[in-house]
């Protein structure tokens, strides 16, 4: 069984709840909602490049990616289709046709694909095929001499790509627009990762990181919104960058300020983060439809902070017996070959 590093496991924890609250629909004009939905992903990036290992051969990385990710991700598309189908009678009062049943299909083979012919089933899996790319990506530059000159020219590219995109919009997929947004984020966590810089905890050196990056992330990412609301694009995108950089690096340190703090839940969160990213928002859609008949609301639901958070609390615990179920008869939940590596 390898080591875990705790600070990490409480990254991964708060990170992966953090995705629920805001999957939760809110108002686009609340400040910390914007900013929590512009940032909190590049945290699953960066430690996946971070912990990122070479295990010298093309077969042990491929069996790694394939429990690890590749299952995983058709896995929970299949688990979740039987939710669409009841999804789709519900709202249609009728089975979809043949044609409409094969649209969330042809959009899962194709990554959470949206078209004419397809629709993403489950949305948030898009980051698995991402992470897949990505470590595919570092495999193959490490058998070149110019490996960190290759890896940083697509990581440029990637900058331009994503601010076309910004633009003309031609790649609207999540997978695409997530590879071509947190490529650099990866890129970054694996070199410190390999130098095993960021590895030693010091309470009081990360408090002060904790608060100084995290406050010039929001003071960057208040200017960001202005550079949008003032159609000053290209300011807006370059500056996405290093808020971006800045949340990692102050979550991250305010995790090591957390390192001292063992617990089993936040354990348990950490080594189940697939099944909460698979899941929840089937949880999250049946919580909707649910408070919308108990309101009687005609319109959209948008949740306050104050509401949004108990709710995340319970969609959270609802799949915490999952994780546990994962954890001891069905490891491939968690991206695990068997039980013993949990």
């Amino acid at each position: 069984m390898k080591e875990r590093v705790n600070w990490i496991d409480w990254a991964k924890a708060l990170a992966v709840c953090t995705v629920v609250f805001c999957h939760l629909p809110q108002s686009q004009e609340w400040f910390y909602y914007r900013y929590l939905q512009a940032t909190i992903i590049v945290i699953f990036f960066f430690i996946s490049g971070y912990l990122k290992k070479d295990r010298g051969s093309n077969k042990e990385n491929w069996k790694k990616y394939w429990y690890g990710l590749i299952i995983p991700y058709f896995l929970y598309n299949l688990i979740v289709y039987p939710y669409w189908l009841l999804k789709y009678y519900l709202v249609h009062d009728a089975m979809p046709d043949f044609f409409a049943a094969m649209r969330p299909i042809i959009g899962t083979l194709l990554l959470q694909h949206e078209s004419s012919f397809a629709e993403p089933l489950d949305g948030p899996l898009w980051y698995l095929p991402a992470i897949l790319i990505m470590h595919i990506i570092i495999d193959l530059c490490r058998k070149s001499r110019h490996q960190h000159l290759i890896v940083v020219s697509l990581c440029v590219v990637s900058f331009f790509l994503y601010a076309a995109n910004k633009y003309w919009y031609f790649a609207p997929d999540l997978t695409s627009m997530g590879l071509m947004r947190n490529l650099p984020y990866y890129y970054i966590g694996n070199v410190m990762g390999q130098k095993h810089w960021f590895k030693e905890v010091h309470f009081k050196q990360d408090l002060v990181g904790c608060f100084a990056c995290l406050a010039l992330s929001i003071l960057l990412f208040d200017w960001h919104l202005h550079a949008y609301y003032s159609s000053q694009h290209l300011l807006h995108i370059i500056l996405f960058y290093p808020v971006n950089i800045g949340f990692v690096f102050g979550g991250l340190y305010g995790c090591k300020c957390l390192n001292s703090i063992h617990s089993k839940i936040i354990f348990n969160l950490s080594v189940g983060t697939l099944v909460i990213i698979g899941l929840h928002i089937v949880l999250i859609t049946i919580a909707n439809y649910v408070f919308g008949h108990i309101l009687a609301s005609s319109g959209a639901i948008c949740y306050q902070w104050y509401e949004a958070l108990p709710l995340t609390i319970i969609i959270v615990t609802l799949l915490y017996p999952i994780i546990l179920l994962g954890k001891r008869y069905i490891p491939v939940l968690l991206g695990k070959i068997t039980h013993k590596n949990t």
